[in-house]
């Protein structure tokens, strides 16, 4: 089975190696990166590999970014000191989520999960089952909680036209062109909505599927969404490159 490892220290990418030979003789790691910069470099020439172990605090930034610049079809298995990005790791492709120091019975487990899920997986089939692992089932949140002036008020979910994070602040969108503050988090928010009628276009925005009007080619393989008249009209909507490509399977259902 042939690995690439994203990690900035080299301590901890040694000793992974080391638990990895433990496991398997087999594992051969092909590529050890560094940065986001040569992470992107590496993957987009659509290396041979079966699986990334990938820090997610990374010198030049977080290696969620990666996603942003490419599509990837590999599993990945996040590796990380802190436990507050696990919602984010579950969301674009993780088969799991290891804590540092990384024991060798949880990277024993991640392992046989990996090869529960994907051996014997046809090349051409892994999208659609590294989907099915990011919606996790079916989401059913039906309202959200708002406060307006000193009371609060409820908005149902199928009233929201999209959702944007501006400064750290949460703004949900009505189909009624209102603005309102929210409590929660876009990743945390996504991972309670329908994936048939939301989907999450970059690390700051989501759409319903009825505000879209159009879809328009951008620049650097990215998107731009066009809602519908009295929606948005003051945005640019733009679907990340490294979503781009989910995005028009899921226009497509």
């Amino acid at each position: 089975m042939k690995i690439a490892i994203i990690e900035d220290e080299i301590n901890a990418f040694e000793h992974l190696s080391r638990l990895l030979q433990q496991i398997d003789t087999d594992i051969v790691v092909d590529k050890h990166c560094e940065s986001i910069k040569t992470s992107v470099i590496y993957l987009s020439a659509q290396p041979q590999i079966d699986l990334i172990f990938m820090d997610i605090q990374l010198a030049d930034g977080l290696s969620f970014d990666i996603f942003d610049h490419i599509s990837l079809d590999i599993p990945v298995i996040f590796v990380t000191a802190y436990d507050t990005y696990a919602i984010d790791a579950f969301k674009v492709h993780s088969v799991d989520y290891l804590l540092k120091p990384i024991r060798k019975e949880d990277l024993q487990k991640a392992i046989e999960k990996f090869h529960s899920f994907f051996q014997g997986v046809k090349s051409q089939n892994i999208s659609e089952l590294l989907e099915s692992l990011q919606l996790g089932g079916l989401n059913n949140k039906k309202r959200c909680l708002v406060k307006r002036g000193n009371h609060y008020e409820y908005i149902d979910i199928n009233t929201i036209a999209f959702v944007h994070s501006q400064d750290s602040i949460t703004f949900l969108y009505t189909m009624d062109g209102q603005r309102w503050m929210y409590g929660k988090t876009v990743e945390q928010l996504i991972q309670n909505l329908s994936s048939q009628m939301f989907f999450q276009i970059s690390r700051r925005t989501i759409v319903h599927i009825q505000s879209i009007k159009e879809v328009h080619p951008y620049m650097n393989q990215r998107m731009v969404v066009k809602l519908h008249k009295g929606l948005g009209r003051d945005f640019q909507l733009l679907v990340s490159r490294g979503r781009a490509t989910a995005f028009k399977k899921w226009l497509d259902k």
